[in-house]
């Protein structure tokens, strides 16, 4: 079987930098708005070239991140004739296996198939757009299911359009009203610090939709909070004195990363968690967020568990 990458993307070229004996060959990688002629040493080809294949002798695999390219590529495959694991699969089904392998080893943490089957059904159709890695939404599903009775609220900060929170919120919220908070500027990112990426400014990835609509998504969860602001000075309006089961921070940058650990590490109960989006990246990607992780937990005695399957790091509170 010959494989062909579809979509340059970081989690590509992470995957291509792993030294594993079960990773596989790519024979090429498709990308039509590329205008590179290799990645790491990998020939880039546009999307025509799969009229030179001959159809189940090759299998494509999606690298895009994104909600929206995800289900444009489906969407153009489907039309070229294929199908779900007839012809292409995405990247979170090439990483499933040693995924788990490594949440069960690092976090002793089972994972249930059916909850990854919600979170690649959800991410690719929900009108709702979502930038987090299917694997990534996958966990926080899990780490949200895992704290449901235990005392804590929930807070995600960085939530772009809301698309994660929303589909933790539709699927546990039929079991349990724990308090959700949503904390965004709504506006895009805060001005970036000299260890974030030269590319980004303030402003970037604000959200297309109007503030009004994302209000109207989360209306009808009476236990949701919209908090629209910056971090740190938006932390103003929460409660002082409440405690959190689950924390995801999705903002990206160095400064937030620092300022959104320090309001709520010790607000964490023991036995919850620290979930952080973009802790792992390609060389020139939001590497703050790893930096200020490991300056604030230097001292804290905390384990930091990573994967860059989903790019993520999680931090399990044990004192």
């Amino acid at each position: 079987m010959k494989y062909i990458a579809w979509g340059i993307s970081k989690l590509l070229m992470m995957y291509l930098d792993q030294d594993t004996e079960k990773k596989i060959t790519f024979s090429y990688c498709i990308d039509d708005f590329s205008k590179e002629e290799y990645l790491r040493g990998i020939p880039i080809k546009k999307s025509l070239s799969l009229d030179e294949e001959m159809k189940n002798e090759y299998c494509l695999v999606i690298f895009a991140v994104s909600s929206h390219s995800l289900f444009q590529i489906k969407k153009k495959l489907n039309k070229m004739g294929l199908k779900y694991k007839e012809g292409y699969i995405f990247y979170s089904d090439l990483f499933y296996e040693t995924f788990i392998e490594k949440i069960v080893e690092r976090l002793n943490l089972n994972l249930n198939p059916a909850i990854y089957s919600y979170a690649l059904s959800f991410t690719l159709n929900s009108q709702t757009p979502m930038q987090t890695t299917i694997l990534g939404t996958w966990l926080f599903l899990e780490l949200f299911n895992k704290v449901k009775n235990i005392d804590g609220s929930i807070a995600e900060i960085g939530a772009f359009h809301g698309g994660n929170a929303l589909s933790a919120l539709l699927f546990m919220n039929h079991h349990q009203k724990k308090p959700f908070h949503i904390i965004d500027s709504f506006e895009g990112f805060s001005a970036p610090s000299h260890f974030d990426p030269a590319r980004v400014k303030k402003g970037d990835l604000s959200i297309e939709a109007p503030y009004e609509e994302i209000i109207d998504t989360f209306k009808p969860f009476s236990n949701v909070k919209l908090y629209k602001g910056f971090v740190p000075d938006i932390f103003s309006e929460l409660n002082p004195e409440e405690r959190y089961s689950l924390v995801f921070y999705d903002c990206d940058l160095y400064q937030p990363a620092l300022d959104a650990y320090a309001y709520f590490w010790d607000k964490i109960i023991p036995g919850g968690y620290l979930l952080i989006h973009d802790y792992e990246t390609e060389q020139g990607g939001f590497e703050g967020v790893k930096k200020a992780t490991i300056e604030f937990f230097a001292d804290k005695n905390q384990e930091v568990f990573s994967f860059y399957e989903n790019t993520m790091a999680i931090i399990h509170k044990n004192h």
